[in-house]
Formats: structure tokens, C-alpha cells, sequence
């Protein structure tokens, strides 16, 4: 009988002359290694090339045991796949029969690896006989690959969640295998995380291998891809395995139990701990969960803030987990300052936490949305700038980025750039900007829904319902979209069916202002959606004058909303006013919320507003004053330019006019309609030559009939060459159902004309 070392020996031999046979150098490592047992140059014995193959090999009968349909099937230590990968040279088995004296290889890459829960395996195919039929496929080998998984971690690492990101690279100092396996498990889920989630939680039950560290890491890959309870799990379960953490792990778990509404689970989970310790006796997780439970159901928020006015700023610094979950409730409460406090404190402890960065976005947004901020532009500013971040960076590791770009829709529509809403809103299969989950959003579809109906596209408008087809959202946007001629008992039973329906504070604050514009809104739809709305007096004070302004009477809304006196309140004030005729009234208005509270809508409802008047000067006056803010959306600030231009030139105020688009091409370099604006007036000045320099300078594109006879004009004085006649072709195709632009470019062929 052979021993074991004897096999060994005759493998080695059989392989070393099937490489000497191809002319590879075969350089046997005789040392104690990891498993490689030799390395072997392409062409080492006639022409070396330093390209190498690092070859373990296997001879025995047992290694064929495991027959596959296309092979054998070679089962491995974890130790031994963890090196391999990890190899600088690409790595190649080769299971050698003592029986026929053949060798068979298989390359050691991460792709071909099955993982099993405590081994792994790979297929030999019987197809790759290490002989001259194999060389080729060995040599590009050699020549091609790399190592087959330089560092199996770091590779993923961009991938991945910074938080997962985290756990992975402190695992790997401790546990390399355990951390090779998660990065490759975590990375291979970015699809679906909550499918690789939920087996490995469950399975970790039984898995003694399963180390606290493996599961935190875990916990924290569930809960930045939004699957808290199963974060929820895999930390009460990584608790269990590390007594010296235990307490800390617990405290985890306990306050993403409470996040999820789970109680009776944080109840289980402090059970342990009845009440707060001294510090240094318990952990301040475990302290703020057992509080946070107690103070809900007491009603007595002020049990947190006596225990955390005790605890030095660094302990409470040091725990992000515990600052978000206190910034969470803060913002829950309408607290936006503390909220916003608290977020900042995450950020600036961890610049890179998404939680921190996100939560201090939707706190700015919320404060908006209540007008309740001092300076909403730099708050939209900073809005823009976090969420857009915050959304890049979670898109790279395909996790959650739906309320990053809900608070980007949201934004926008704020300012009014309803065709920058509308793109963001719609899918990237259909020309806008938003992944398939972002654009499911029921905030998303709405806003989406609400921007096409300023835009007057009702067609758009439905079919952001048919994307919310059976959701909650379709009954709101369908109400949204509803014809305006219908019966108005039509539409209120629209948007009844849509109260009941709302599931969000968006939706339904949406659902009472639609409500109270028609003077429909009954007292018992406050009580009913209070809670699920965030309603506060100054909300049922707006609301209520809005029905009552709705409902006919007029002066008791105004009276309510004087009482009730807020940036919010005035823009309803506004537009009651407003809708009533009352237009020195709402001006008035107008310029008192705007030096109260700097609210840009004010501005921009005093020119509609005068417009509406007649006082066309006093409105373009105010539209500059709009302009100088520098805070309008692009699409605003293009509109308000056209309306400015379209005023001097339809009083012929050609030097005005001129004026004008400078400063809208100040905006818009490329606007091309503001460039042959420019053109035209100053060929209305009869200065040809400034004209003549405007055109060349800007070259606007000819895409409206109306610029042909300046182009023409501007051509037959200084450029009536054949390119230019050839371009006169090519326009006249274009324009060739407008016989009057035809005759026009003609002029160039016939210039006596």
C-alpha cells in the first residue's frame, strides 16, 4: 500500500513531466507551505518569459470519488481557498490518477468556487488534461490573468456600505476567512440584500462559527440596505456570542427593535436591565433604549434628556447608532433644531455616515415644508448638496436611495423647476433620471404627478398613476389628474377616496389642502389623520381657514390666519386674497412675508399678481427684483427673463430689450432664443455690425421661422457665400410647410430682390 507522502511524490512527478513535456520551467516548493506545491514558468526551458503558474496538486483515487456530469468534484479547507485567492500568481489544481498516471487541472478563481457552510468545492473538469491539449489555456492563463483575487475584500469593499464597510475591514485582521466569505456573500446580494439576508441570519442560529464580529457586520449591511429587523436579529444574535460586548450589542438591538415599532422584542432584549445604571455600570445604548421605552409610555420625553444631561459629550459622540436614534425622535416630534443638532454631531464624528448626512437633508426639508426656516435658500442649497451625495454614494452600492432622491423631487418642486421634477420623477428607461426603485417612490410619483399638472400635461400626470397603479398613492395622483370640467362632487369624492387612502404625512396633507380649497374639508378629517399627518395647531389653524375660505367666507380665513401668523399662513393668505380679486390686499401680503421671513414665493406671487393687475412696469420691476435674489430655479429665471424680453420688444423698447438679454444670457450662455433677441434689437437699432459680431460670437441655431429674416438679413450684408446658401437649403427642408420663410431664404439666391 502507497503511503500518503509516496502519493505525493509520484503526483508531483507526474506533473513536473507534463510541464517539462510543454517546456515550462517547473520549480517544486519544497518548504512547509499553504498549499502551493510548485510554481512553473510558461516556456521556462527554452525561452523564459517570467510569467508563472502557482500549481497545487492532488494524487489519489479519493480525489475522483465525486464523479459531476462534466467531471469531479474537489472539496477544500477554507484556509487553503482563502491563500489561493489572495495568490499573486494565478493559482491552478491538478488532481493527478495514480491508476492512468493522467493530471487534470482546474484555476482556483472566485467564480468557479462553490461555498458550502463550513467548506468549499470546485469542479475538475475531466476535459482538462494537463497535456499538449491544455497548453494553449494554460498559457493565456499565464499571460492574461492576474492573481485571481488579489485581496478578495478589498475588491468589494466599493461595493459595499460604509458601515458594512467597516465591519468587514476589522474582521478581516481577526478573521480573513470569515471576512472573505461575507464580502463575497454581501457584494454577490446588492440585487436583493434582504434574500442573502434572511437565510444568513437564520442559518447563523445553528452556525458555531458564527462570530459576534460576522454578525455585526451582517446588521450593519441590513440596516444600511433598510431591513432593520433582520439587523435587529443579527445583532440580539452577535450579542449572544460575545459576553464582553453583550450589554453594547443588546443596546443595538433594543433601539432598532423600538425604530421598528417592535416593543415587546426591546422589552426582551433589555430585560436584563430594569433601569438605568450609574455611568460605567451599564452601556448608553442599553441606557437610552430602556429610557426611550419607558418615556413612550409615560409620555415624559424629558427621562431621556435627564439621562443624557449626565453622561459626558464624548460617550454620547462615540455612539453614532445612539445619536441618530435621538435625532429620529427628535424629528418625529418636530424638533428640527435638536434634530438638526444631532445629525450634524454624527457628521461631524463621521463624515462619510449616510445616516447622519441624510437625516440632517430630510430635517432642512421638513423645516421647509412647515416654513419654518430662516433662510430657505441655503437650506435648499444644503438639501441639494446632501441628499445629491448621499444618493451617488448609495447608488454605487445599490442599496436604498429612494428617500435621497425624494428629497431632491421634493426640492425642486419647492423652487418651481416643474420640467427638472418631471425628469427626476421618471424612469431612466424613459428618458429621466431616476432608477426603477427610485421612480416607485410614492412621494416621488406624486410630486412627479403635481409638476406635470403645472406644466398643464395631464397625460404625464396619469400615467405617474398608472406607475402607482394599486399602491395607496394611485387614488391621490388620479385625483390629481382628474378632468377639471368633471362635477365638483366628482372631484371631492376623488379626494375623499384619497384621505382615506393616505398612508404618509405628504399624502395626506395633500389630500386636506385639496379638501379645504373646495371648502369640503369636515372637522372630523383633522382628528383623522392627525397623527399620521404631524398635525400641530398652527396646522388646523391653516387648514381650517382654508375651508373657510373655500366655503365662501373669506374674512374669517383672513382673521384666522392673522392668528395664526406664519411663512405658511401667508402664502394661503396670499392666495385667498388673491382668488378673491383682492389684489392690493395680497400685494400687501406679498411684500409683508417677504421682509418677515425672506419667502422667495411671496416675490414670486407679487409679479403673477400684478401681472394679473395690469401694472406690467411695476410687475417687471418686481420680476428683477426676483432675478437679483439669485435664488430661483433655472427653469424660473428662464421664464422670467422671456417675460421681460417679451415686454420690451412687444412696446418696441429695442435698447431695453437689449438690455435684457445680456442679463439673460448672463444666465444662459447657450439659450438661443435670448441670442437672436439680442440680434434682432440690435438690427432694430440699425446697428448691423454689433449685430453682425452677436452672431458670430453666440452662432444660435435657426430652429424657429421667426429669426429666418435676421439670419437672411444678417447673411445678405456680410455672408452671402455658397456655404451659406447651402445652410439656406438645408433650412428651407426644414421650414418647407411656411411659404413666407421660403420666399425669405430665396432672398439669398436672388439678392436684387
Amino acid at each position: 500500500m502507497t503511503s500518503s507522502v509516496g502519493m505525493e511524490r509520484r503526483g508531483v512527478a507526474e506533473v513536473q513531466l507534463a510541464f517539462t513535456n510543454l517546456n515550462w520551467a517547473f520549480r517544486e516548493q519544497r518548504e512547509a507551505d499553504q498549499g502551493i506545491d510548485a510554481h512553473v514558468e510558461l516556456d521556462g526551458l527554452t525561452n523564459p518569459t517570467g510569467r508563472y503558474i502557482a500549481v497545487q496538486i492532488k494524487c489519489g483515487s479519493t480525489f475522483f470519488k465525486r464523479r459531476t456530469r462534466h467531471g469531479w468534484r474537489f472539496f477544500g479547507k477554507p484556509r487553503h481557498l482563502t491563500y489561493w485567492l489572495a495568490n499573486l500568481m494565478p493559482v491552478v489544481l491538478v488532481i493527478v490518477d495514480p491508476k492512468t498516471r493522467v493530471g487534470y487541472w482546474v484555476q482556483i478563481t472566485a467564480d468557479a468556487v462553490h461555498e458550502t457552510d463550513r467548506s468549499w468545492s470546485i469542479e475538475v473538469p475531466s476535459a482538462n488534461v494537463l497535456d499538449a491539449s491544455s497548453h494553449a489555456t494554460l498559457r493565456d492563463i499565464a499571460l492574461t490573468a492576474s492573481s485571481a483575487n488579489p485581496d478578495p475584500v478589498v475588491e468589494v469593499l466599493p461595493l459595499l456600505p460604509p458601515s458594512t464597510v467597516e465591519g468587514l475591514s476589522a474582521l478581516s485582521l481577526v478573521d480573513p476567512e470569515g471576512a472573505r466569505r461575507l464580502a463575497r456573500m454581501l457584494s454577490g446580494g446588492r440585487d436583493d440584500p434582504r434574500a442573502v439576508v434572511e437565510p444568513l441570519v437564520q442559518a447563523s442560529r445553528g452556525w458555531v462559527h458564527a462570530t459576534a464580529a460576522r454578525l455585526a457586520t451582517v446588521g450593519a449591511y441590513a440596516n444600511d440596505h433598510g431591513h432593520r429587523d433582520l439587523a435587529m436579529e443579527a445583532f440580539a444574535l452577535a450579542a449572544e456570542r460575545d459576553p464582553d460586548n453583550q450589554l453594547r450589542l443588546r443596546g443595538v438591538a433594543a433601539i432598532m427593535a423600538i425604530t421598528v415599532g417592535d416593543r415587546s422584542r426591546a422589552a426582551g432584549l433589555l430585560r436584563p436591565v430594569h433601569a438605568p445604571q450609574q455611568a460605567g455600570t451599564t452601556n448608553l445604548l442599553m441606557d437610552v433604549a430602556v429610557c426611550a421605552l419607558e418615556a413612550d409610555e409615560s409620555g415624559r420625553e424629558d427621562l431621556l434628556e435627564k439621562l443624557l444631561r449626565d453622561r459626558p459629550d464624548g460617550e454620547l459622540d462615540a455612539e453614532p447608532t445612539c445619536l441618530l436614534f435621538l435625532a429620529e425622535r427628535a424629528l418625529g416630534r418636530g424638533e428640527f433644531d435638536q434634530a438638526l443638532a444631532l445629525y450634524e454631531r454624527v457628521c461631524e464624528r463621521q463624515p462619510a455616515n449616510t445616516g447622519g448626512r441624510l437625516g440632517r437633508a430630510r430635517a432642512l426639508m421638513e423645516r421647509m415644508l412647515r416654513g419654518t426656516t430662516a433662510l430657505p435658500f441655503r437650506d435648499q442649497q444644503e438639501v441639494t448638496a446632501l441628499a445629491m451625495s448621499v444618493r451617488d454614494d448609495v447608488r454605487r452600492w445599490a442599496g436604498p436611495s429612494e428617500t435621497m432622491h425624494r428629497l431632491l423631487v421634493q426640492e425642486r418642486m419647492l423652487v418651481g423647476a416643474f420640467k427638472a421634477v418631471v425628469e427626476l420623477a421618471t424612469p431612466t428607461a424613459f428618458g429621466g433620471q431616476a432608477t426603477d426603485r427610485e421612480a416607485g417612490d410614492p412621494v416621488v410619483a406624486i410630486v412627479g404627478a403635481q409638476a406635470s399638472i403645472a406644466l398643464d400635461d395631464r397625460i404625464r400626470a396619469v400615467r405617474f398613476g398608472d406607475a402607482m397603479r394599486g399602491t395607496p398613492a394611485e387614488p391621490l395622483i388620479r385625483a390629481l389628474a382628474a378632468d377639471p370640467s368633471q362635477p365638483a362632487t366628482a372631484t371631492v369624492a376623488m379626494w375623499r377616496t384619497a384621505l382615506d387612502n393616505a398612508d404618509t404625512a405628504f399624502a395626506a396633507r395633500i389630500c386636506l389642502n385639496q379638501l379645504a380649497s373646495r371648502g369640503a374639508l369636515d372637522a372630523t378629517d383633522l382628528d383623522q389623520v392627525e397623527a399620521l399627518a404631524h398635525l400641530d395647531d398652527g396646522d388646523r389653524v391653516v387648514f381650517t381657514a382654508r375651508n373657510a375660505a373655500g366655503s365662501g367666507d373669506i374674512d374669517g380665513a383672513l382673521t384666522l390666519l392673522r392668528s395664526a401668523w406664519s411663512p405658511a399662513a401667508g402664502e394661503i393668505l396670499i392666495e385667498i386674497l388673491r382668488e378673491a380679486g383682492r389684489y392690493d390686499a395680497a400685494l400687501a401680503v406679498c411684500d409683508e412675508i417677504w421682509a418677515a421671513y425672506g419667502a422667495l414665493k411671496a416675490l414670486q406671487e407679487k409679479v403673477n399678481i400684478l401681472a394679473v393687475r395690469g401694472d406690467f412696469d411695476a410687475a417687471d420691476e418686481c420680476a428683477k427684483d426676483l432675478l437679483a435674489t439669485g435664488e430661483l430655479a433655472a427653469e424660473q429665471r428662464t421664464a422670467l427673463h422671456r417675460r421681460l424680453i417679451e415686454r420690451r420688444a412687444t412696446r418696441n423698447d429695442w435698447a431695453g430689450l437689449e438690455a435684457c438679454c445680456r442679463a439673460a444670457l448672463k444666465d444662459e450662455p447657450t439659450n438661443h432664443d435670448h441670442a437672436w433677441a439680442l440680434i434682432i434689437a440690435q438690427l432694430n437699432q440699425n446697428r448691423w455690425d454689433a449685430a453682425w459680431t452677436s452672431y458670430r460670437h453666440l452662432r444660435p441655431d435657426v430652429t424657429n421661422p421667426g429669426t429666418v429674416p435676421a439670419w437672411v438679413d444678417l447673411h445678405l450684408r456680410f455672408d452671402n457665400t455658397p456655404q451659406a446658401r447651402g445652410v439656406a437649403t438645408t433650412l428651407a427642408s426644414r421650414f418647407a410647410h411656411d411659404p413666407d420663410t421660403l420666399t425669405c431664404l430665396e432672398r439669398l439666391n436672388n439678392p436684387a430682390q
